[in-house]
């Protein structure tokens, strides 16, 4: 189905058309309304120039001529960058000369402090936000070391289990061994190769090596407990009867003294 269109469209259209087609010419000649005012325009000029008696302070214009830069080839663009390089430091000393001439300083002093974009408790802000976050990274590495200590802790405390009870096992099979070794031979052998060196098991078990009685299964726990109670309360037997009077002491009167009594008796 054909699009129609209104009249006022397609003027429009046409309008927009013929204002592209005359932006796209080139303007050969001027228009015939137009005015060139040579007077108008050099008053103009002197009004918004500088005057010839001005002092350079007020326009600091630097002006570099230089014959060879005339005879730079533009094409040659390491020579033309050059050639602007050289301009402006040759500009740059012309302006360091007049300034000093004029005694005017013009170098920024040692001590000078520019106005901040930030203001400080802007800035005050920001440093807070980054040692609240370099903190909380230290935090971090710190909890990943810690788990890493206690997960590599936890390896080594279950290698020493293994091996503590491997070799538990092995001394118990090697006790059975000793035991049934010593039966068949009638107890007649083996009495002082006892196969687990109890020396190497240990403080704990040198100590119960030591106390240990030949017939005290409990490892000298008992004579331990006998010998704090002993420490504790001394030896002997019952120390209730101490003082029981005997013959002789219920016979002596010399501490006695008598009572007076009434009536002179």
């Amino acid at each position: 189905m054909a699009q129609e269109y209104s009249d006022d469209e397609i003027e429009f259209s046409e309008s927009e058309e013929s204002e592209e087609d005359e932006e796209e010419k080139p303007v050969e000649e001027a228009r015939k309304d137009a005015v060139y005012n040579i007077v108008g325009i050099h008053e103009k000029l002197e009004d918004i120039g500088w005057p010839d008696d001005i002092d350079w302070i007020q326009s600091l214009s630097v002006t570099v001529e230089d014959d060879e830069l005339k005879a730079v080839d533009v094409n040659d663009d390491l020579a033309r960058e050059m050639a602007f390089y050289t301009q402006a430091l040759e500009g740059a000393r012309d302006a360091y000369q007049k300034f000093e001439a004029l005694g005017i300083p013009f170098l920024r002093p040692s001590d000078y402090y520019a106005e901040m974009v930030k203001s400080d408790t802007h800035m005050l802000k920001v440093k807070d936000k980054l040692l609240t976050q370099k903190k909380m990274m230290e935090e971090a590495d710190e909890r990943r070391k810690q788990r890493e200590a206690k997960k590599f802790s936890k390896e080594v405390q279950a290698e020493k289990l293994k091996e503590r009870a491997k070799q538990k096992k092995h001394d118990i099979e090697s006790v059975k061994k000793w035991r049934k070794a010593r039966s068949d031979s009638g107890y007649t052998e083996g009495e002082d190769e006892f196969p687990v060196n109890v020396e190497n098991g240990g403080p704990s078990a040198k100590k119960r090596r030591v106390l240990a009685s030949p017939g005290d299964r409990s490892g000298g726990k008992d004579r331990r407990n006998r010998e704090k109670r002993d420490a504790k309360y001394g030896h002997g037997g019952r120390k209730g009867l101490k003082k029981k009077n005997t013959a002789e002491s219920a016979a002596d009167d010399s501490s006695f003294r008598g009572m007076k009594r009434k009536g002179g008796f």
